[in-house]
Formats: structure tokens, sequence, C-alpha cells
């Protein structure tokens, strides 16, 4: 990132907030630990040491109708037990949804991040080199050395919009070399009759509205029309052509030309500040995705280990709860593979659940973390069809791996003992 950011230095830094979430997290795990030891021991010690008993529970609104009668003992079974045992369902299901919103927002994070450049690459910048111009260069030098290297040309300056401090964008692109998108990320034909809006002034005026603003260093106020919203890549702009621009009477200074000459080929110049090759700032983002698809695969390792984890305790708590139950079911003839698959289904039922509520979830807390953390770029969501199918399948893969392994531990119960344990 030194490549296009100056910084004094580039150190490792933990921010201060981090302390205290981890101070919060160890007390509030300590605390969940204390309470739950603190009920499995209240009591006398007899009670203590007699084995899990399940509690009377009502009949569930189902079964007060007709449609109870049609199902098949598996799914009656697996309702009952969800009832009776609210507080397991729920922790398995949350699990299920933490780890799909991290899985979905890992993996959105990296397609986003790849439609972002693709679309700065291929939608916004079809140029070779940007030759950055010194400031308040002459704007007739500056407009006839952009046309010897056959470019277009933008100029930004300072102006004041209802006291928040934005950019001008004066643009002038009839070779395409630099483009304007609008939300859809379709490029716009810039009109003369209006300016346009970058997303985040969108709540400055609708379109078919008038702004008015003043250039700094001006006393001059200018009243112009919103024809529309565009989506800028770094700063917060109002955009209008040089035709407008020109007509309103603004003063203005080109800052950079957009050309396909390579850097070489352009000649030397008192205007020229510096020439930015497109090609290597692209593979600056690039160097910065293969960084992040780092961060992706710890985010998927993370949601897998957070499925396995939470899933397998639960279904082994499931399991001690139930060992009655499951005996109860051997002795009534039921083989070991029936019985997994009752215990299977119960997971899949809670990941199918999990999985309707973890998408949109996800989906939501990798906008707001754009908006939060990458809000000055004005990126869209973009999330491709693998995404969503590789959060799926490994969750469900996660889901039936972990009941897999519960239900082969059905195997070993001793009818016995577990008949015999409650009396």
């Amino acid at each position: 990132m030194g490549t296009y950011f100056d910084m004094p230095d580039w150190s490792s830094a933990t921010p201060f907030f981090c302390y205290p979430v981890m101070l919060g997290t160890i007390v509030f795990l300590t605390l969940i630990s204390y309470l739950s030891v603190h009920r499995q021991l209240r009591g006398t010690a007899a009670e203590t040491l007699r084995p899990y008993t399940p509690k009377k529970m009502r009949k569930i609104l189902l079964e007060r109708t007709k449609l109870w009668d049609r199902l098949r003992f598996g799914t009656k079974w697996n309702l009952r037990d969800l009832s009776r045992h609210k507080s397991r369902s729920f922790m398995t299901l949350f699990g299920i949804v933490g780890c799909m919103v991290l899985m979905v927002g890992g993996l959105g994070m990296r397609d986003t991040m790849a439609g972002f450049l693709d679309l700065l690459d291929n939608d916004i910048s079809n140029y070779a080199t940007k030759v950055n111009l010194v400031d308040n260069a002459d704007s007739t030098k500056a407009k006839s050395l952009a046309s010897k290297l056959e470019g277009d040309w933008e100029a930004l300056t300072g102006i004041s919009l209802d006291g928040d401090t934005v950019s001008l964008d004066v643009v002038h692109n009839p070779n395409k070399k630099l483009n304007i998108i609008d939300e859809n990320n379709n490029r716009i034909k810039l009109s003369d009759k209006g300016v346009y809006l970058c997303l985040r002034l969108k709540d400055k005026a609708k379109i078919g509205e008038k702004i008015s603003f003043s250039p700094y260093g001006s006393k001059d106020t200018y009243t112009v029309k919103v024809i529309g919203y565009n989506r800028s890549i770094m700063t917060e702009s109002v955009t209008m052509t040089d035709t407008l621009a020109d007509k309103l009477g603004i003063e203005y200074s080109p800052t950079a030309i957009y050309t396909d000459k390579k850097t070489g080929d352009i000649p030397s110049s008192d205007m020229i500040s510096g020439k930015q090759n497109k090609e290597l700032l692209m593979d600056t983002f690039q160097s910065f995705v293969s960084i992040m698809d780092g961060m992706v695969i710890i985010l998927v390792a993370a949601a897998a280990v957070l499925g396995i984890v939470v899933l397998y305790n639960l279904g082994i708590m499931s399991y001690v709860e139930r060992s009655r139950e499951l005996a109860t079911l051997k002795v009534l003839g039921f083989c070991n593979k029936q019985i997994g698959r009752l215990l299977i289904s119960q997971n899949i039922w809670l990941t199918v659940i999990g999985v309707i509520i973890g998408l949109p979830a996800g989906v939501g807390a990798l906008e707001w973390m754009l908006l939060a953390l990458a809000g000055e770029y004005e990126m869209k969501l973009m999330l491709g069809p693998l995404t969503y199918c590789v959060s799926i399948l490994l969750t469900f893969g996660v889901s039936i791996l972990v009941g897999l392994m519960v239900a082969r531990k059905n195997r070993k119960i001793d009818m016995v003992e577990a008949l015999k344990g409650s009396e």
C-alpha cells in the first residue's frame, strides 16, 4: 500500500479498544462457566450424582392438530426433543449461523474486492498512464498537452457544499480513457445539463433538485441541478463536464491526464509532476488481494473449527441427555443405522434453518463492513454463486460430519446401565 499512500511509518499496531474487548470476552466466558457449574451443583450431593433425567413437557402445538398423526416417528421424535431442549437447540442454531456468517463474510470479501478491481481495470480506467500535473497548471497549456497525448483529463478542486468540504470533479472524456459509472456500475454518458453526486452525497439532493456550492478561495456561489448519481472511487465529489463548468464560469485547472501512451513515450514538461503506470498500480492492488486471500482462508478455517467445536460439544451433550431414550429405542428393535439417522436428521434440520438465517446475516455483516471500513471507495457488494455454494456445502459438511461422529457413539450404549440409571 506504500506505493500509493505516503505514511511516515508502516509498523503494525493494535488499536486500544482491542484490550477491553479481550478482557470483556474473558470475563463473559468466565461468567458463563460459573453460571453453568453453579446450576449443576445446586442441591445435595446425592442429587448431583444422579444421572440426567429429562424434564416433563407439555404437548407442543403441532401435536394438537391432525397433521401430527401423519408425521413419521423420526419427525415426531425430533420435534419433541427440540421442544424439550430449547437452549441446546438454540445454541446449535447459533453456532451454525456464526459459521455461515464467517464463511459468507470471508468469501464475499474476496468476491467484492475482485469485482472492484475488475471494475477499476476494465470499466473505469481504460488508460495506460496517468499523468499528474502540478498545482495551478495553466489550463490552456494543460488542455493542449492532453490533446497531444490523445488523452482525457479531469480537474479536481475543493468546494464547500452545505458546509461540508468535497471535491468538484470537472471531466473531459471524449476518448473514454476515464469513465464515470452509476450505482449499478454502468458507464454514464455525462450530460451538460447538470451535475452528478457521488453515492456518499446522495442525501444532499434528489435528482431534479438543485444544489449550491462555492469553490474555496472564491466568493462566488453556483447553483446547478442534480441529474444523476455516480459511484466515486476515492473522494466525495460533485462531477460535471468541462462544457458546463465553462458555461457557469467556474475557474479550474486540470490536475491529471489519462492517456494510452507509455510513460517512456511522454515527453518531459514543467507541468508534469509525476507519471503513474496503471499496470503497476493494478499489480499493487493484486498483491493486496493475495494478502486478503490468506485472511479469507483464516476466516473459512475459523468458521469450520467453530462449527465442529460447537456442534460436537452440543452433540455430545445431546447424546448424554438422550442416552436413556436411545437405549429404549434399541430395546424396541431400532438398529444403530436407524438411530444414527434420527440423530443426523435433527442436525440437518437445524442446519437448514441456520443456513436460511446465516446467508442474509452474512451478507448484512459484509455490507456493514464495507460501509464502516471501506466507505471511501464506494464499493458495491458482490457475491458470486461459488461463495454461496461453498458456504452452504461446507456448513452442511461440518454438520453431517459432526452428526456421524456423535452417531457412532450410539453403538457403545450400555442398554441396561442407561435404563436402570434413573431408578
